[in-house]
């Protein structure tokens, strides 16, 4: 009898899907203007760019108002590369146990807009920033996910230990290993941060900051697993309700020509209601349409501490962001699937964490300056749904370093790299939603047209270290198949019952992989 839960199917297929950050923690987007794509390293840098990144530098900006608009476009490829046994099983598949999962996320337009006004004593500058701190875009995966198909394809494999009873009291099989299905998912997630501040001189060389940032946070996940078909004996595809319903009409059939058989019909029909309607829940429908929503606050301090026309230091903390999201949901058959995340009228925590930054600016010349920087998150302390961040190993962990030329008069070409390093383990990694260590790169050029205007362009590219991850009993699939003994891992216990030859075939491994781009011009105003 299949003891396969369909609660592994959708607990997989429709885990979080979130947005990770196309520059620095999880959560958290740190490309806030165009000034930073060309030079990651923007910590220490004084200008009204640097708003989001240096705060308190904004209080060495001169009397009156200062303002820098950017638009960035921003593309990302998520690959999973899976190699799990029963992907041979699948109909699309020829047979092969390794396949490749491919997903796209994009964001055609990412504003920003950063202003500062500073006063006529040089004393106070009051500022507001505006950018889309998390998340920004969305994501599609066509085709569906590792944990979405290896779900079915163990499906299949347990479902084909199926049986029933003929008519002689003989154990019938009616299913050999062999699935379709159709699937899709797609996310979307935007964090819009609305920043404001002031900045005050201590003294000429002294500037502090402090400010909140209101953050508005708007999702939706929509996808589903349906039409999943399992192979019969006779090499064709059906649904497990289609061929319970075939075969109540067979023995009905069976029963007006051989009425002397009506008993053991009706205790075939009990047989394949008790086995056979528990086959048909596993593989039905699943639909899921989730919008989320909610807000909150995140206090910042600064300081920056010019400490000559050579060199400026400057450090910011942001304290962690408390959200709680609401879901307005209109899913299809989830309540009893372990979906609970997905409920409507669920809340769900969502935290943002505290971040640190500090900064180093050198002048050797006056045209040229040469920057570098630290930041941490404290990932492992911003509460999730579920306690998912205590699978974490720790916080997020950056170091940036960069440098501007003033190459001629009125023109300025710049260069940074960011390495970013994620506190991942096996256990918090997800095929819907992830991210790998990085290195990025980022270069363009300004044009101070006057006085007043400049224009600036730039392009950044990340590039993410392969992350592989193997498992004896992937996706946990083998424990949800059978009830599993005493002192015997779960394939192990697979073999015994005869499901599976070998451990091997239950084992998979995963390698994530990602690419990021990201393209932007602005225009920065100040008079």
């Amino acid at each position: 009898m299949v003891k396969f839960s369909i609660r592994s199917i959708a607990t997989m297929c429709f885990a979080i899907l979130t947005l990770p950050a196309m520059a620095g923690g999880y959560q958290t987007n740190t490309n806030q203007s165009i000034s930073f794509l060309r030079n990651p390293s923007q910590d220490a840098v004084i200008g009204i760019s640097s708003l989001y990144n240096n705060p308190a530098g904004t209080g060495f900006l001169a009397p009156g108002f200062h303002m820098s608009i950017g638009i960035m476009n921003v593309h990302q490829d998520r690959d999973v590369t899976a190699t799990y046994f029963p992907f041979s099983f699948g109909a699309e598949n020829n047979g092969a146990t390794t396949k490749t999962f491919e997903g796209n996320a994009d964001a055609p337009i990412l504003p920003s807009l950063q202003f500062a006004y500073n006063t006529k004593d040089s004393k106070w500058s009051f500022s507001f920033d505006f950018g889309l701190v998390g998340g920004g875009g969305k994501c599609q995966y066509n085709n569906g996910l590792p944990s979405f198909e290896s779900a079915v394809s163990a499906l299949s494999m347990v479902a084909s230990t199926f049986s029933s009873k003929d008519l002689a009291g003989n154990d019938v099989h009616p299913f050999k290993n062999g699935y379709k299905f159709d699937t899709f998912m797609r996310g979307r997630s935007y964090q819009y941060g609305f920043q404001f501040g002031a900045a005050r001189k201590i003294t000429d060389n002294l500037s502090i900051y402090g400010g909140l940032r209101l953050i508005y946070a708007t999702n939706n996940y929509f996808g589903y697993v349906k039409n999943i078909q399992l192979m019969t004996q006779d090499n064709q595809y059906v649904s497990a309700r289609q061929w319970i319903n075939e075969q109540h009409n067979r023995l009905e059939e069976i029963k007006k020509v051989a009425p002397a058989y009506t008993a053991q019909i009706d205790d075939m029909h009990k047989a394949i209601d008790d086995r056979g309607y528990k086959l048909a829940d596993m593989t039905g429908n699943i639909g899921l349409n989730c919008n989320q929503a909610g807000w909150g606050l995140t206090p910042i301090i600064g300081i920056d501490w010019k400490i000559n026309e050579h060199w400026n230091l400057a450090a910011k903390f942001e304290f962690k962001t408390r959200i709680r999201l609401k879901n307005e949901s209109y899913n299809e058959n989830t309540d009893e699937h372990g979906l609970d995340k997905y409920n409507d009228k669920q809340t769900i925590k969502e935290d943002i964490p505290s971040i640190l930054t500090v900064g180093a600016m050198y002048s050797p010349i006056k045209v040229v300056r040469i920057n570098g920087g630290f930041h941490y998150y404290w990932d492992k302390q911003a509460t999730k749904y579920g306690d998912e961040n205590k699978l974490l190993s720790g916080g997020t962990w950056e170091i940036t370093a960069g440098a501007e030329w003033d190459f001629t008069k009125g023109w300025t070409i710049s260069g940074g790299w960011q390495h970013t390093h994620y506190p991942n383990t096996d256990a918090y990694m997800r095929d819907i939603s992830f991210v790998t260590n990085s290195n990025t790169f980022g270069f363009g050029v300004k044009w101070q047209i006057s006085s007043v205007v400049a224009v600036e362009a730039a392009y950044f590219q990340t590039l993410y270290n392969t992350y592989e991850r193997h498992q004896t009993d992937y996706n946990g699939l083998a424990a949800t198949a059978i009830k599993v003994p005493a002192g015997v891992s779960a394939p192990q216990a697979l073999v015994a019952q005869g499901i599976i030859q070998n451990v091997d075939q239950v084992a998979g491994t995963d390698r994530f992989d990602r690419t990021n781009r990201v393209f932007g011009v602005g225009v920065t105003l100040d008079f």
